[in-house]
């Protein structure tokens, strides 16, 4: 009887146990939503003896009213000797940051895993004396590669690195690709099969490299795009964003020797599909550009990939600020809100967004 009486006792407080840990119907519903913004700064310190500079900033919750608060922002110093090309992706799980190599010999991408709460640790180092200035950078999740791009003297490369995020150490890209007619290349991202590149200079745009990432031989020679695609009027553009999700485009451009507030320009293309079909000039359907702007240098662009979103973000050294822009904005309007630091230079950005 008194096992009975036992049991049953245990059976209640487990019962209660689960119903108080139960949400209340007046509670509200956790949000699992991640929007945050990776920025990365090329501001250095060469004296080693000297303070060290914090080059990249981990801002949280970017898509909220308050972006770029304080109480919302992290600054890191990585061990890069000024910061280049940033990039994040959730699947890896990692920030690859790469250096400018300028003033001092740093052959590096420097790499460090995102814990839950998004604070960088466990650095690591991809080492290769090929990696003199990576321009752009993009990982593949499902096949563990990451794609540089690296321009030596006139000639554009592709250097590919088999699981990027464990190496520590001097390596050989697992694939070379030489691309053809010294195509300045300067941005990635990667379509389905199809890896798409920015191309810089007068009247730039896009290459596009059909069923290249499959591909597996460790050098591809002298390769030509299987589509390219010129925008008229543009003098220097470099990052991209490819938003496939709501089907748009955003691309940075600058004009030659600028430094006047509004000359640099956003452009949107809406139904970025139908550009892969269609002529090999493609014009925007929208230009952010003019004085409200304040776009002076544009060098990246990152827009919000997921379903239905507000924003897309620019990463802009010539006016040492962060930009945040509606992403149906048109024409000379003043961007929706802005970030800085005082002294930095942004010069790349990488948006890690999920509902």
């Amino acid at each position: 009887m008194k096992q009975r009486l036992l049991y049953a006792l245990f059976i209640l407080l487990g019962f209660g146990l689960i119903t108080s840990c139960e949400m209340d119907d007046d509670e509200p519903a956790k949000s699992t939503s991640i929007s945050r913004l990776y920025i990365s700064y090329s501001n250095w310190n060469p004296n080693v003896q000297g303070t060290p500079i914090n080059n990249m900033a981990i801002v949280s919750n970017a898509d909220s009213t308050n972006f770029g608060d304080a109480r919302t922002t992290s600054f890191y110093l990585t061990p890069s000797s000024g910061g280049s090309t940033i990039y994040f992706h959730p699947a890896a799980r990692t920030v690859f940051h790469a250096s400018l190599n300028i003033s001092a010999v740093d052959t590096i991408i420097h790499t460090a895993t995102i814990g839950e709460t998004g604070a960088p640790a466990n650095n690591r180092k991809i080492m290769s004396k090929l990696l003199m200035k990576p321009r752009g950078l993009v990982f593949h999740p499902h096949l563990d590669r990451l794609y540089t791009v690296q321009v030596n003297e006139g000639s554009s490369y592709v250097y590919v690195f088999d699981r990027p995020r464990g190496i520590n150490q001097v390596v050989i890209p697992a694939q070379t690709i030489e691309l053809a007619d010294q195509l300045n290349a300067w941005d990635a991202t990667i379509v389905n099969s199809k890896l798409i590149l920015s191309r810089t200079g007068k009247d730039g745009g896009l290459d596009i490299f059909d069923n290249l990432v499959p591909r597996r031989e460790p050098l591809i020679p002298n390769l030509s795009p299987s589509k390219s695609l010129k925008i008229v009027g543009t003098s220097n553009i470099q990052g991209i964003s490819i938003d496939t999700v709501n089907n748009m485009m955003a691309v940075a451009d600058y004009p030659d020797n600028n430094s006047v507030a509004g000359a640099g320009r956003i452009l949107i293309f809406d139904n970025f599909t139908s550009l892969l079909e269609g002529s090999e000039t493609i014009t925007p359907s929208r230009i952010i550009t003019g004085a409200n702007t304040k776009l002076i240098r544009p060098s990246d662009v990152d827009l919000d990939f997921r379903k239905d979103s507000k924003y897309f973000y620019v990463a802009d050294p010539g006016s040492s600020l962060v930009y945040r822009f509606l992403k149906s904005a048109d024409g000379d309007v003043a961007p929706e809100s802005q970030f800085s630091r005082a002294g930095l230079n942004p010069v790349s950005l990488s948006l890690d967004a999920r509902n």
